[in-house]
């Protein structure tokens, strides 16, 4: 893996695959141009906005509203296969999040991806590389045939899960599973009990 290839890629707004501790994610920095790239290689629809990865709760911070219970899960549960939808704060500009308020925010349980976030100093844009209502892609060889031509770089390894994340929305007091993975209900409500 050539990170500095990669960090490169990224900054000069292209879109790179890479494997996750979940499934094979595409990854790119919240500029226009390289979130279009995002949606046209997926055929995402452009009413669902593009989750984030940070390497830290600091960063969490920097961009989203933290209440409480939020920040009991974070500290258990993160890094981890948990998306958390947070209210966004106002530097995170509308196009990053298609005008919607929200913003799903992981922070991966795999040091190459904290490591390439820590160094561009910025969190990224990161959804599965899979076309849109298709299954997620854990071997690198099929991400490659499902999106030769439409990405800038991709990481020869597979994916370390079998499953997306679990999402949880944690902006009201009663937090809502909007998705089941690894990370169990029951597991969330340990922590918050």
């Amino acid at each position: 893996m050539d990170t500095d290839k990669i960090i490169k890629t990224l900054i000069n707004g292209g879109i790179v695959a890479f494997p996750t501790d979940t499934v094979f994610g595409l990854a790119c920095i919240m500029e226009k141009e390289a979130i279009a790239k995002v949606y046209e290689a997926k055929g995402r629809s452009f009413d669902k906005p593009l989750p984030m990865m940070c390497d830290s709760f600091e960063m969490i911070d920097e961009v989203a509203y933290v209440n409480a219970k939020a920040k009991k899960i974070i500290d258990v549960l993160m890094p981890g296969a948990l998306t958390l939808i947070f209210r966004k704060k106002e530097c995170v500009e509308d196009y990053v999040t298609m005008c919607k308020p929200t913003i799903g925010i992981r922070v991966p349980e795999d040091d190459f991806i904290l490591n390439l976030i820590g160094k561009i100093g910025m969190p990224f844009l990161v959804t599965s590389a899979n076309v849109s209502g298709e299954g997620s892609l854990l071997k690198w060889q099929d991400v490659l045939a499902c999106m030769e031509g439409k990405i800038d770089a991709i990481v020869c390894e597979d994916a370390r899960g079998e499953c997306a994340s679990t999402i949880i929305d944690v902006t009201e007091e009663d937090i809502k599973v909007l998705r089941e993975g690894p990370v169990s209900l029951k597991e969330i409500q340990e922590v918050l009990q």
